[in-house]
């Protein structure tokens, strides 16, 4: 290449030319006429005149100006064959007498320096992603736009380009295939980055505190930003740069939850630590602190939802709270009329205090989450076939009981039934219970009087038997159909009549005794019954 002439070091010039063609002409010499003479007859010269001296010599100069200037052409002819004509120009830049292959070279060599051979990704996590030019089908427009220079020149009046130069302007355009880099990109750049997706900020329980781990922005490109990021890169490289920076735009996926999303939540959590929840239970509170609360805070990663309340703790709790102030279902110590302190199953009575677990659990929760004080009473269950309500009266609930000196007492062995009213007897009556067999029997324990009816036709059936039964006084004191109203239809009550004519499982009274307990005794007073 050092012999090669470029556009810099091309000083072919007209003046260089013109003395090259004189030299040329000066050493050329011609043959003498006796070769003329040689073609020529005997007869011919004795037919023409002799040519003067003068012509002789105009002919001679003719001659010899003729064979110089076809010399001068085809000489010029052969000095410019496949090489541009003097006083070519080709972007300010003298390329006259350079070979086509030579000019391309020259321009191919200036525009690598312009144009890398590699594109350069800058990626989000400061690492490069570099895609040679040849993987992307790189191609441009030099050879084939000096090809078209070159071939515009006519080579057959090459001795005008000694009298103007020609100039010509090459507008560099290059390419690349597109199909092929969206490959690259996708193969380069976004499989890469597959593994670093972005991480949600999430709040995080440090001792007796919350804390927000703020959101890790990844460099995991969005699939749906994917052909606006190709896009992108196109545009670049179409304007001629090499070095594509993407790593502080808009491609990559965004963590959903923030720092500042959290931040509400995470003060409600961190004020938690200082609230109270009071439960009443009428004769004394339960007092749920803030410090037990957080630990049954469950702090959830990577999630929408920041934390949750332990369900299983909080109904750890609710089960504690029913354990010991549940009375529903419990047997209990009672002072009967004639027999002394006894104690009385349960059994199949409806009567006590029963916590309703799951939404009293529910309820805990969601105040827990309002991140207040508060005072809350439990739910109690509410039986879904009766509406029956499983409370009693707030004023007779004691550490000890919850039945009060207001009751209903019946003795079902000795078939007789009082009523009591702050510890007073206020009345009184014999009864007929059921018929003491496995279907009829009236099962002992402690009931709850709770609805009340007149003019009710009582109905109901057993394994051999159904009936409809019209009574005045309906007092139902229980879930499962026993209730205490008029049977008219006995001739006597009490002593062993139940055993042969007892009922079907109520408590059989004389019409103004049903009557009484009707008009007289409140809802929701305790019917404790006992064998």
């Amino acid at each position: 290449m050092d012999n090669k002439q470029t556009p810099e070091n091309n000083n072919y010039s007209k003046e260089e030319m013109a003395r090259t063609i004189a030299k040329n002409m000066s050493s050329h010499s011609f043959s003498d006429n006796s070769d003329i003479r040689n073609t020529l007859s005997d007869k011919d010269f004795k037919e023409k005149k002799p040519l003067s001296k003068t012509k002789i010599i105009l002919l001679s100069v003719g001659a010899v100006a003729l064979v110089a200037l076809l010399t001068f052409y085809f000489y010029g002819m052969a000095k410019t064959k496949d090489k541009f004509l003097p006083e070519t120009y080709i972007n300010g830049g003298n390329v006259g007498a350079m070979t086509v292959e030579e000019v391309t070279e020259f321009f191919q060599k200036k525009q690598a320096e312009k144009v890398p051979k590699n594109i350069t990704i800058v990626k989000a996590d400061g690492t490069s992603a570099s895609i040679p030019g040849d993987k992307i089908g790189y191609n441009d427009n030099i050879a084939k736009s000096v090809e078209s220079f070159f071939e515009s020149q006519n080579h057959y009046f090459w001795f005008t380009s000694l009298l103007s130069k020609e100039e010509f302007e090459l507008k560099v355009e290059y390419s690349y295939d597109l199909d092929k880099l969206d490959g690259e990109v996708q193969r380069r750049v976004v499989d890469t980055s597959l593994d670093d997706g972005s991480e949600d900020a999430y709040i995080e329980k440090s001792d007796k505190k919350f804390v927000i781990v703020e959101e890790i922005q990844g460099t995991k490109i969005d699939s749906s930003k994917q052909t606006e990021l190709l896009e992108y890169i196109k545009e670049q490289i179409s304007q001629g740069n090499t070095r594509v920076d993407i790593s502080e735009l808009d491609f990559y996926e965004k963590p959903e939850v923030v720092a500042e999303d959290l931040q509400e939540t995470c003060d409600k959590l961190n004020a938690i630590v200082d609230i109270t929840i009071a439960y009443d239970f009428d004769y004394t509170t339960e007092t749920l602190e803030g410090e037990t609360i957080i630990d049954w805070i469950t702090v959830n990663k990577r999630s929408k939802v920041p934390y949750t309340v332990d369900s299983d703790k909080v109904m750890e709790y609710v089960e504690q709270l029913a354990g010991k102030y549940d009375t529903y279902k419990k047997d209990r110590t009672f002072k009967s009329t004639s027999r002394g302190t006894i104690l009385v199953k349960q059994g199949k009575g409806c009567y006590g205090w029963w916590i309703d677990q799951q939404k009293t659990c529910d309820a805990l929760i969601e105040a827990i989450e309002a991140g207040e004080n508060a005072s809350l009473e439990p739910v109690y269950y509410v039986n879904p076939n009766s509406n029956y309500k499983y409370t009693c009266n707030e004023d007779w609930r004691t550490e000890k009981t919850d039945i009060g000196n207001t009751y209903i007492e019946v003795d079902l062995k000795k078939q007789h039934l009082w009523y009591y009213e702050n510890g007073k007897l206020k009345f009184e009556t014999d009864i007929v219970s059921g018929k003491p067999t496995e279907e009829r029997n009236t099962p002992e324990g402690v009931y709850k009087l709770w609805l009340k009816e007149k003019d009710k036709t009582l109905t109901g059936s057993n394994s051999t038997e159904s009936w409809e039964t019209p009574v005045k006084y309906w007092n139902n004191i229980s879930t499962i159909g026993v209730g205490l109203h008029d049977a008219t239809w006995h001739s006597s009550f009490g002593g062993d009549r139940y055993k042969n004519y007892g009922s079907h499982g109520c408590i059989n009274m004389p019409l103004e005794a049903a009557k009484y307990v009707y008009e007289n005794i409140e809802i929701g007073t305790p019917c404790v019954m006992y064998w």
